[in-house]
């Protein structure tokens, strides 16, 4: 059985174009110049451990919004699967009504 989700198609599209919209910063999120400043520092070490950090956040960065538009791309699917559903029975309805009437 599955579950309820109790909210209409509008709000999945809303709620998937909501959650495009909060990934545009991440997808422009480049630390790459920020990275390259680290020799400027003058400490190899400090150097070395904000190369490390810019790389690490620069793969989180990218891996949330490859999570983000898969969970967009899902709801969606979903908002276009309950629609088309709706769709199927409002003429499933009409059909029959007509046939009767």
């Amino acid at each position: 059985m599955t579950a309820d989700l109790g909210v209409g198609p509008g709000v999945l599209k809303k709620g998937a174009s909501d959650i495009l919209n909060c990934l545009t910063p991440v997808e422009k999120l480049d630390l790459e110049g920020a990275s390259e400043q680290g020799s400027a520092i003058g400490n190899d070490d400090a150097a070395a451990a904000l190369l490390t950090f810019c790389a690490t956040w620069q793969l989180g960065g990218q891996y949330l919004a490859d999570c983000g538009a898969t969970l967009a791309g899902g709801l969606n699917k979903a908002n276009n699967d309950f629609t088309e559903t709706d769709e199927a029975i409002r003429d499933a309805a009409n059909s029959v009504k007509t046939e009767l009437g």
